[in-house]
C-alpha cells in the first residue's frame, strides 16, 4: 500500500516528521527552513486527516 492510497498513513508520516524536527531541537518560534518545514508538515497532515491529530491536554476557563 502506498501513501497515495492511504491518507491516514501519509498524515501520520507528516506528523512524525514534524515531531522528529521538534525533538531534534528546531526552534518552534524561529524562522529557519526546518521550522517552516515542521509547520508545513503539520498543516498538510491536518488537511489530509484532521481527525488523526493527537489530543492536547487541558483547556482554559476563566470566570
Amino acid at each position: 500500500m502506498t501513501y497515495k492510497d492511504n491518507p491516514k498513513r501519509l498524515a501520520r508520516l507528516l506528523r512524525d516528521l514534524a515531531k522528529a524536527l521538534e525533538d531534534a531541537g528546531v526552534n518552534p518560534s524561529g524562522s529557519s527552513n526546518a521550522r517552516h518545514l515542521m509547520d508545513d508538515a503539520r498543516r498538510a497532515a491536518r488537511e489530509i486527516d484532521p481527525g488523526d491529530e493527537p489530543k492536547r491536554p487541558g483547556g482554559f476557563a476563566a470566570f
